[in-house]
C-alpha cells in the first residue's frame, strides 16, 4: 500500500503560500529605485551558504538576456550595481576566478581501483546508509534535518551525521532527543567540513562487479572549502578501500549533484560541467567523467539559465534502472524549452542496459526571486530513495500535491515523507544536495 506521510512538522509557523510575498512586496515598493533596492539589499539577512557556480558578471549576462532588470524597472547599468552589491552581500566572486593550472589537459594515467569492471552504485538500490552534514551553521533548519533522519529510521538505515568536534555531537544529540527524533540509528562522525552540501562534495560509491568489493570516486569541488573536497579522501582512507582520483589526476571540476546514474553504465550530467572547466576540451572532460564512473553510455543535458547550480537533480531524478522524471515548467517560464530538450534527450538515449527510458513530466514551480536578482528555483526532483522511504522536498503550494501524488503513482509499496524545503531552497538546493547515499556494498548483480 502507498502511503504520503503528513507531518505537523512539515511547514514551519505562518503559511508557506506567502514566503515569496515579502520581496514581491519589495519589488512593487522600489520599482525603478535603485537607491531603495540597495538599502533593502543591505539590511536583509544573507541566505547561508548561498550555492552558485556564476560571479556576478555571468548573473548579470543571464538576468539581462531574460529580461529581470526590465521587470525591475533597472537600467542595464544599475542592475549590474544591484548584482554586484548582492555578491559582496553574500561574499561570492564578481568576476569569474582564472583557470587553475590543474585545469590543464593531462595524461591519462590515473589509477583505476579494481583489476575488473565496476560500477556506480544508485540510491533506489537497497541502503544501509545516508551521510548529512549537521547544520550547525543553519540552525534554523535543525528541526528538517531532525524529520530527515527520522525518516532514516523508518527506513532501516544508518544515519551518519558528520560533526566538527564531540561539543557538536552532543549539541546535535541533545537537540534531537529534547525535540522527540530518534537518534539510535545515528553514527556519528568527526572531521572537519566547509558547508551542507555533502551531495556535492561527498564521495561516488563504486562496486567491483566481481566480488563485494567497493571504492569511491573523487572529483575536484570547490577550491575554497577544502575541508569539503578532503572528505571522499577521509572516507577512503577510514575504511581502505581505493579511490578513483580526479581531483589531482585528470581533474574535473564538478559536482555529485551534477552527476546521476542507472547503476547499470548510463551518467547524465548538464554542460554546466563544461563551464566549470575552461580551456579543457569537452570530449576530455567526457573522458575523465565516464573512466571515473566506468560509463557507456552518456547524455549531457543543458542547464536551466536561472538555476544557480545548474545540477540535473534539481531538473530531473532517475527513479530505476529504466524510468526518469523530468521536471516541467509552464510555457511562460524561462526556461521552459531547456526542460523540453531535456526530456526529449531521455526520449532518444538508451540506459546502461540499451534499453528505452520511460520518461515521466513532474510540476516544476515557477520562480521567484530573492534580493531582486536571486532566482529560487523549486524543485521537487531534489529527493532522496532510502529503501522503502522517498523523502520529497514540499514548499506549502498547490503544484505540491501533484508532485507527492506522482510519487506516489511511481513508487507502489513505499511512504513518501514530504519535508518542507522552503527555507533551505532560497540557498539553492534541497534535500538530495544535503544527504549522499551508501548502496549496501554487498554486490546486486
Amino acid at each position: 500500500m502507498v502511503s504520503v506521510l503528513v507531518l505537523e512538522t512539515v511547514f514551519s509557523s505562518g503559511s508557506a503560500l506567502a514566503a515569496p510575498a515579502p520581496w514581491k512586496q519589495a519589488e512593487t515598493a522600489t520599482r525603478g529605485n535603485l537607491a531603495a533596492m540597495l538599502e533593502r539589499v543591505q539590511r536583509e539577512a544573507a541566505p547561508p551558504q548561498y550555492r552558485t557556480s556564476r560571479s556576478a558578471d555571468e548573473l548579470f549576462t543571464v538576468l539581462k538576456k531574460t529580461g529581470r532588470f526590465v521587470q525591475l524597472g533597472l537600467t542595464d547599468a544599475e542592475g549590474k550595481i544591484l548584482v554586484e552589491a548582492v555578491y559582496r552581500k553574500l561574499n561570492l566572486p564578481l568576476v569569474k576566478a582564472a583557470q587553475t593550472p590543474a585545469l590543464e589537459v593531462q595524461p591519462q594515467t590515473a589509477v583505476l581501483p579494481f583489476n575488473s569492471n565496476y560500477r556506480v552504485g544508485q540510491e533506489f538500490e537497497n541502503l544501509s546508509a545516508v551521510l548529512l552534514r549537521w547544520p550547525f551553521d543553519y540552525p534554523d533548519q535543525r528541526d528538517e534535518w531532525g524529520e530527515m533522519i527520522n525518516a532514516m529510521a523508518i527506513a532501516n538505515v544508518t544515519a551518519r551525521v558528520w560533526v566538527d568536534s564531540n561539543t557538536g555531537k552532543l549539541q546535535a544529540t541533545r537537540y534531537l532527543r529534547a525535540n522527540g527524533y530518534p537518534t539510535s540509528h545515528i553514527q556519528w562522525v568527526i572531521e572537519n567540513t566547509d558547508s551542507i552540501w555533502i551531495r556535492d562534495y561527498g564521495p561516488q560509491y563504486l562496486y567491483d562487479r566481481a566480488s563485494d568489493g567497493w571504492g569511491v570516486a573523487d572529483f575536484h569541488y570547490y577550491t575554497g572549502r577544502p575541508a569539503d573536497d578532503d572528505t571522499p579522501i577521509f572516507i577512503a582512507e577510514s575504511a581502505g578501500v581505493p579511490r578513483v582520483d580526479r581531483q589531482d589526476q585528470d581533474v574535473v571540476f564538478t559536482e555529485g549533484g551534477n552527476i546521476n546514474v542507472d547503476g547499470l553504465g548510463f551518467v547524465t550530467y548538464s554542460t554546466r560541467t563544461y563551464t566549470k572547466n575552461p580551456g579543457v576540451p569537452r570530449a576530455i572532460i567526457d573522458e575523465r567523467i565516464t573512466s571515473a564512473l566506468q560509463a557507456t553510455r552518456k547524455l549531457v543535458v543543458q542547464d536551466p539559465s536561472l538555476d544557480s547550480t545548474g545540477h540535473v537533480d534539481m531538473f530531473l531524478k532517475i527513479l530505476n534502472t529504466n524510468t526518469v522524471f523530468v521536471a516541467e515548467y509552464d510555457p511562460g517560464e524561462v526556461d521552459y524549452q531547456v526542460l523540453e530538450d531535456a526530456a526529449a534527450g531521455f526520449r532518444t538515449a538508451l540506459n546502461g542496459a540499451g534499453q528505452p527510458w520511460t520518461v515521466i513530466r513532474l510540476p516544476q514551480p515557477d520562480v521567484y526571486y530573492t534580493f531582486f536578482i536571486l532566482p529560487v528555483v523549486r524543485t521537487y526532483t531534489n529527493s532522496l530513495i532510502v529503501n522503502n522511504v522517498v523523502i520529497v522536498p514540499v514548499y506549502g503550494i498547490d503544484s505540491d500535491e501533484t508532485a507527492l501524488a506522482l510519487y506516489a503513482a511511481n513508487f507502489p509499496g513505499k511512504t513518501i515523507y514530504p519535508v518542507n524545503a522552503e527555507r533551505i531552497i532560497e540557498s539553492g538546493g534541497s534535500w538530495h544536495c544535503v544527504t549522499m547515499e551508501f548502496p549496501n556494498p554487498q554486490n546486486p548483480d
